[in-house]
C-alpha cells in the first residue's frame, strides 16, 4: 500500500483488487481496509473509477487446464466516478482515527462496488452492453 500511496501522491494511476486479490472461487471476499488507506492518506483525493466484469473465466478458466476459449461473452461495466469528498471532510472534521476512517471508506466503496456487481450481472445474463 505504501508503493500505491507513493503513486497516488504524484499523481499516477492505481489499480487494485480491493478484495487484496484475485478472486479466483467468485466467494464474497471483504474488502481490505488498505483501500480506504489509499483515498484518506493521499494528499489530492483519488478519483475512483470502478469497474466490474463477468465472464472471463468462460475465456479463461482458472483451473486447469488453462485453454483459451474465444467467442464467449464477456462485459465489462465501468461505474460512475465515486466521489468521496463529503464522506472524507465528515471524517477528517470528526476527528476519526485511522482505523475508523480506512473502515467508513472502505465500507462505502465495497456497498457501491457491490451495487455495481449486481448490474453488470443483469448486464451479462441478457445480454446488453454499453
Amino acid at each position: 500500500m505504501d508503493f500505491c500511496l507513493a503513486k497516488l501522491q504524484i499523481g499516477d494511476w492505481v489499480h487494485i483488487f480491493p478484495e487484496g486479490r484475485v478472486n479466483m472461487t467468485k466467494e464474497f471476499l471483504r474488502f481490505k481496509w488498505g483501500v480506504g488507506r489509499l483515498i484518506y492518506e493521499s494528499p489530492v483525493l483519488p478519483i475512483v473509477v470502478p469497474m466490474w466484469h463477468v465472464g472471463m473465466d468462460a475465456i479463461l478458466p482458472n483451473d486447469p487446464p488453462y485453454v483459451l476459449h474465444v467467442r464467449n461473452r464477456v462485459t465489462l461495466n465501468y461505474g460512475r466516478p465515486i466521489d468521496l469528498a463529503d464522506l472524507v471532510a465528515e471524517l477528517r472534521a470528526a476527528n476519526a482515527t485511522g482505523r475508523e476512517a480506512r473502515k467508513a471508506i472502505t465500507d462505502r466503496l465495497q456497498d457501491e462496488l457491490m451495487a455495481l456487481k449486481a448490474e453488470t450481472e443483469t448486464l451479462h445474463t441478457i445480454g446488453l452492453h454499453s
